[in-house]
């Protein structure tokens, strides 16, 4: 009989129910053993159980993996008490919020000689992958200008904790973290960088509007995130020395799941909307369809099974994470513009 790993979340709201759950509900070896949530009765509940504190979690002895998607400021508290429990552990994006957190965090992976991954599912998205695949076909050419776009239209603030003035709050932390890891991925650590921070909606009481820009050697990186964003926008845009790529739409397996869809669903992971190559002159431009990569959510939680029965590596290098954490912390630069 195969090696089966019980997994205990904590954090049970939007990402930890509609996402890790239904993934880790649909990796082989995984089993969801328990759940933290403070605003539930404790208790059993289908095949796992309920419970209102983090503790009960991180030191039972039945669990082997505990995922963190608590609010950000949490991730490292959690994370340091659960490596300590000799637990392996998943912390969801953006892993901490200072650098100091994260070297502590690794250092102590290290001495417990325990699986440490930040949970990155949007390496894992159509579109990134197919971005991927075209930069290594070279499809355009040689790179020198990449532009990722991540924008709602969501003029009415919330209440919930990501749109409250908190360490870790703000769309800079929650969507940048997304952006910033896809292009350490792409390209690695940039040479120089500047990032503006904005507050575009009224009443907005944390960030919620970002643009990033980093320097390569021979490639410059556009990366912007707003809330108050049409969401046809381009989602990627890339020039390079034979033509550009561009594509808008978003990744759909998010959506796929919230309707309870799973990654072994017909049609999982199919971009209706597939991005383009253009090519030519302005007096002769030629545009062709460049078919999208099928999105693989399941992909990280299989990959997590096998590295914590040391048959591969994590499926986010720590050293990346460690450059990103590093890139979203280092806003000295930053511009505040308030919008009231």
């Amino acid at each position: 009989m195969s090696q089966v790993y019980r997994v205990g979340i904590i954090g049970y709201g939007f990402s930890g129910k509609h996402i890790h759950a239904n993934l880790i509900n649909n990796t082989q070896g995984l089993s969801l053993a328990a759940v933290c949530d403070r605003h539930a009765t404790a208790g059993q509940r289908e095949t796992y159980r309920v419970v209102n504190d983090a503790e009960s979690i991180i030191q039972a002895p039945d669990i082997d993996l505990v995922v963190i998607a608590t609010p950000n400021q949490l991730h490292f508290p959690l994370a340091k008490q659960a490596l300590e429990a000799g637990k392996d552990v998943v912390i969801d994006k953006p892993f901490t919020v200072s650098v100091a957190e994260s070297l502590a965090l690794a250092e102590l992976a290290k001495q417990k000689n325990k699986l440490l991954c930040a949970f990155q599912n949007r390496r894992f998205d159509s579109d990134f992958l197919t971005v991927s695949q075209l930069i290594k076909e070279a499809a355009v050419g040689e790179v020198r200008y990449f532009e990722s776009n991540y924008t709602f239209f969501r003029p009415e603030v919330d209440a919930g904790w990501r749109e409250n003035h908190a360490p870790g709050s703000g769309v800079w932390f929650d969507l940048g973290a997304h952006l910033v890891d896809q292009m350490v991925n792409l390209f690695g650590q940039p040479l120089s960088g500047n990032v503006t921070l904005g507050q575009h909606r009224i009443g907005a009481k944390t960030t919620d509007f970002f643009h990033a820009t980093y320097n390569y050697a021979s490639l410059h990186v556009s990366l912007r995130g707003s809330l108050f964003g049409a969401p046809q926008q381009p989602r990627f845009l890339i020039d390079g020395t034979k033509g550009s790529y561009i594509k808008t739409g978003q990744d759909p397996q998010e959506d796929a799941l919230i309707a309870g869809l799973v990654p072994t669903s017909p049609g999982w992971g199919i971009d209706p909307q597939p991005g383009k190559i253009i090519t030519g002159s302005e007096q002769q431009q030629n545009e062709a369809i460049y078919p999208s990569v099928v999105g693989r959510y399941g992909a990280f939680y299989a990959a997590i099974y096998l590295a914590m029965l040391g048959e591969a590596p994590s499926p986010v290098a720590l050293n990346e994470t460690l450059t990103t954490v590093q890139l979203i912390e280092k806003t000295s630069q930053a511009t505040k513009i308030d919008f009231l």
